[in-house]
């Protein structure tokens, strides 16, 4: 089958435009679970596409370096109060009458906005093809009832919907009325080849580290309600009497430059390490040397960091306000501590109490390993797939 895998974010979603150059030198190199998604679907002999919209003007299709197609849509913005209307009619011609399946691969963020390039898809594509859509959670709480109410009527005209955390299955059924026959419980695929246990002198080589050092780890865009502040200030905190702990930040953004200043007007710069956007091979060692991640802001849903982590042995710090993060943090598993939200007390004893014990007394669930595996999605997918087309 041919499968139109949809990104629905907008080119300042990114950090910067989509032209050609990041096109082909980070998109088509990129590990993002679009592509993963796109090379599990492989492994189920589908053919998948992964389309990108953006206010470039010209369509361009490029190759993946898994071998899947990427194609680049124009779209247009039309102001609409502190965020605009964003809509593509060519990318609703490069899908209507050329796939089977439209899945929609983007996750809780597009659904805040109002309206946005979900609620356009559905309705130019409902009852024309199969729509999938994914829903991986988020604070519900922040939708206006006329934002409820759109995503609502969107969310019930999809074929099914993938919900990636099961705590998040509720909150499908009693706010959006949604049936519990159009929701499937699936977590994103990782690869588990490349996310998986080392030794730290396994690692020697690879990224340059102190074996000496413990380090604490962030994965993720430099914004706000990403819990980057908390964990700014606890650190700086923890510094005082622990310098032989390190905080590493991976990831770009707006609040990059922000964070670089507060590193230096702290005297921090020895002990925080600004690494930007690395890829993905680089990041899993850094998962591998670490004694913790950190995942506290007060949004998101299931986060494919988190699970990265977890398949690579590293525990994991997460705020208790978002439903997803209850799936899979369970301190006496071994896969992390639950914290409340914005509690620097409760962050900085969590901290404290995984870095001081031993990492064998951490992560014991190897079944997770095969659950998040890109061969078992694509064998879900397949099935899933014969189902809607039937």
């Amino acid at each position: 089958m041919k499968i139109a895998l949809l990104s629905l974010f907008l080119d300042e979603d990114y950090g910067t435009t989509l032209n050609d150059n990041f096109m082909q030198n980070v998109m088509c190199q990129d590990d993002h679970f679009y592509h993963r998604i796109a090379r599990s679907l492989k492994t189920a002999n589908h053919e998948p596409t992964v389309f990108y919209i953006s206010v470039e003007k010209k369509l361009k299709k490029f190759k993946h370096k898994y071998g899947h197609e990427i194609i680049r849509v124009p779209a247009k913005k039309i102001p609409f109060y502190h965020e605009p209307i964003v809509y593509s009619s060519e990318l609703i011609r490069q899908i209507e009458g050329k796939f089977d399946i439209c899945q929609i691969a983007s996750g809780y963020y597009v659904m805040y906005k109002i309206p946005d390039m979900f609620d356009y898809v559905v309705r130019k594509l409902h009852n024309k093809i199969p729509i999938i859509a994914r829903w991986s959670g988020g604070n519900s709480d922040w939708l206006f009832p006329i934002r409820k109410n759109l995503k609502e009527k969107s969310l019930n005209k999809c074929n099914k919907i993938i919900c990636s955390g099961k705590n998040e299955i509720s909150v499908l059924k009693e706010k959006f009325k949604i049936p519990e026959s159009k929701i499937l419980h699936m977590y994103n695929p990782i690869d588990t080849n490349q996310f998986k246990p080392r030794t730290k002198n396994e690692i020697i080589g690879k990224i340059n580290f102190n074996l000496n050092k413990k380090y604490l780890l962030y994965v993720g865009r430099l914004i706000k309600n990403h819990g980057i502040e908390i964990v700014l200030d606890v650190f700086k905190k923890i510094s005082k009497n622990n310098k032989d702990i390190i905080l590493v930040l991976i990831g770009d953004g707006p609040m990059y430059d922000e964070i670089k200043k507060y590193i230096h007007k702290n005297n921090l710069d020895n002990l925080i390490e600004l690494k930007g956007r690395l890829n993905h091979e680089i990041i899993s060692y850094y998962y591998n040397i670490s004694s913790l991640l950190f995942h506290v802001g007060p949004s998101g849903g299931m986060p494919n960091v988190i699970m990265e982590s977890i398949v690579s042995g590293l525990p994991v710090i997460a705020a208790d306000n978002i439903a997803a993060n209850k799936d899979l943090i369970n301190e006496k598993e071994g896969t992390g501590i639950l914290v409340k939200l914005d509690d620097k007390i409760q962050l900085e004893e969590a901290i404290l109490k995984i870095v001081n014990q031993k990492k064998e007394d951490n992560i014991k669930n190897a079944n997770l390993i095969r659950e998040f595996s890109i061969e078992n999605y694509g064998i879900k997918m397949n099935k899933l797939f014969k189902e809607i087309i039937i």
